[in-house]
C-alpha cells in the first residue's frame, strides 16, 4: 500500500503517542529524487504568515508546517567546498541497544557506517545486555565500542543510560538495536537541533515489513507523531546531552514507558522541547507473527500507562486513557456476565453494538492516513482490541504495587 507523498509509539494506538494512521512508507525509486518522498525543505520557500501567526507561534514547529517539499535538486549546495561545510557538522554519539538481536544488530550498526555524515565525527557505541549469541563480537568487528551490563532486572534504560554516559559528544542518537538508520537522518537531526530550546529531536519510525503481518501494519501506524512539539519520543532520538544530564537519564526502575516519563521531566522541569519533525529517520524490524506476542505487547503498555501515568499528574491524556482501557477492557466480560446472570443476550449485542459503533467512528478520524476506509477500520479495530490486555496489564500492575509484590520484570513480546 503507497504511502501517499510528504504525508507524516509509546506502543498501540494511543492518543498520547498520537494514535493517528499512517499510510505506509513508498519503497519506490521516487525517493530518491525527494529524499524518500518526505520533508527536505528549503527556506526560500517558506509561505508568507500572518504577521500573528509568526508572533504567536516563535518555533520551529510552525516553519515546518509552513514549508512545501522541495526535490534535492532545488538543495544546490552554496558552499562549493563540502569538505569545508562537514568540517563544521558538530560530532555525534551513536548509542545502540541489544540483547541477541544477531543479524538485526550488525544492519543497524552498518546503517549507521553508512549514513551520510562525516566518519571521523560518528562515535559508534553498542550497550548489550546479556546476549547469548554472536552481538558483542560482530558490534566490535564493526568498529563499535561494546558496552557489556548485567543489571538484576534488565529494561531499556539499563542499557541506554550506560551507553550515553560513555560517550564523548554533546549529542547522542539512541538507536535500538532492530531498526535501521536512515542515511540522511544525522544531518536532518542536526539541522534542527539549531533551536536551543529543543532538546530532543526525532522523525519517522516506520515498520521494515508493515504488510507482512496485521500486527506489523498496527505497529507501523502506532509510531506516527505528528510534526511539532510532541509529548514524548520513542527510543530512537537525538538528544542534546545536557537535557540527559539535568534529567538524570532514563528511570532505570521502568520496565515501560520510560521515554514518556524522561521526556515529561524534561519538558517540565527544563521548560525544553521535544521536536517531531516530517523527515525519515529509522525502520523498525518488529517481526511480530502471533497474537500471544500482540498481547504481551499490550500488556507491557497498560503496565506503562499504570506506573508513568500514576506518576505524573501532568500526564493528563495518559490519566484519561487509563480510564478508558479499563472502561472498555472491562466491558467484554461484564456484559458476557450480564447475559448469563440475566439469561439474556441483550446486554451483550448492546456492549458490540457500543464497540462497534466506536470503532466505525474512530475509523472516519483516521480515514484521511489511510489508503481505504478498509484499512482504517482494521487500524480502529486494533485501538479497542487491545484495551483488554492493556487494562489487564494496568491491573496487575497496580495489583503488585497494593500488595507490595516484586517489581515486575521486563514483559518481552519476541519469546
Amino acid at each position: 500500500m503507497p504511502r501517499p507523498h510528504n504525508s507524516f509509539a509509546i506502543e498501540p494506538g494511543y492518543d498520547n503517542h498520537v494514535g493517528h494512521a499512517r499510510p505506509f512508507a513508498d519503497n519506490s525509486s521516487e525517493r530518491s529524487g525527494q529524499a524518500f518522498g518526505l520533508g527536505l525543505y528549503s527556506v526560500s520557500k517558506i509561505k508568507r504568515a500572518p504577521t500573528s501567526l509568526w508572533r504567536d507561534a516563535g518555533s520551529l514547529w510552525t516553519l515546518v508546517v509552513l514549508m512545501e517539499p522541495v526535490t534535492t535538486t532545488d538543495m544546490a549546495p552554496t558552499n562549493d567546498n563540502p569538505a569545508a561545510k562537514d568540517h563544521d557538522l558538530p560530532a555525534i554519539s551513536v548509542v545502540a541497544i541489544g540483547r541477541n538481536e544477531g543479524q538485526r544488530l550488525v544492519r543497524c550498526l552498518q546503517s549507521v557506517l553508512d549514513a551520510d555524515y562525516p566518519k571521523d565525527k560518528i562515535e559508534l557505541i553498542y550497550v548489550d545486555t546479556n546476549s547469548t549469541d554472536d552481538s558483542c563480537e560482530e558490534a566490535a568487528k564493526l568498529g563499535a565500542k561494546v558496552i557489556k551490563v548485567d543489571p538484576p532486572r534488565p529494561t531499556a534504560a539499563t542499557a541506554r543510560n550506560p551507553g550515553w554516559r560513555a560517550a564523548t559528544h554533546n549529542l547522542i542518537q539512541f538507536l535500538d538495536g532492530d531498526t535501521i538508520l536512515n542515511p540522511s537522518w544525522l544531518r536532518a537531526g542536526v539541522a534542527a537541533l539549531a533551536d536551543p530550546e529543543i532538546a530532543c529531536v526525532f522523525g519517522h519510525r516506520d515498520e521494515l515489513a508493515a504488510s507482512d503481518t496485521i500486527y506489523n501494519f498496527w505497529a507501523h501506524h502506532d509510531w506516527y507523531v505528528p510534526p511539532g512539539p510532541a509529548d514524548s519520543c520513542a527510543g530512537d532520538a537525538l538528544f542534546r546531552r545536557d537535557a540527559l544530564e539535568i534529567a538524570d537519564g532514563y528511570d532505570e526502575k521502568l520496565i515501560a514507558g520510560e521515554e514518556p516519563d524522561m521526556c515529561f521531566r524534561i519538558r517540565s522541569l527544563q521548560k525544553k522541547i521535544i521536536m517531531s519533525v516530517d523527515l525519515p529517520m529509522t525502520q523498525h524490524d518488529m517481526g511480530m507473527t502471533r497474537f500471544s506476542q500482540y498481547w504481551r505487547r499490550c500488556m507491557r503498555t497498560g503496565h506503562a500507562f499504570a506506573e508513568v501515568g500514576g506518576r505524573h499528574r501532568g500526564m493528563t491524556r495518559w490519566r484519561i486513557n487509563r480510564w478508558r482501557n479499563l472502561f472498555y477492557g472491562a466491558g467484554t466480560p461484564v456484559a458476557a456476565a450480564c447475559s448469563i446472570a440475566l439469561w439474556s443476550v441483550w446486554p451483550m449485542l448492546a456492549w458490540v453494538a457500543l464497540v462497534m459503533l466506536a470503532i466505525l467512528r474512530n475509523a472516519r478520524r483516521l480515514r484521511a492516513r489511510q489508503d481505504s476506509f478498509g484499512d482504517a477500520l482494521c487500524y480502529s479495530a486494533h485501538h479497542y482490541l487491545a484495551k483488554t490486555p492493556t487494562a489487564l496489564g494496568q491491573c496487575v500492575y497496580w495489583f503488585r504495587s497494593m500488595f507490595r509484590r516484586k517489581p515486575q520484570r521486563l514483559i518481552e513480546y519476541r519469546t
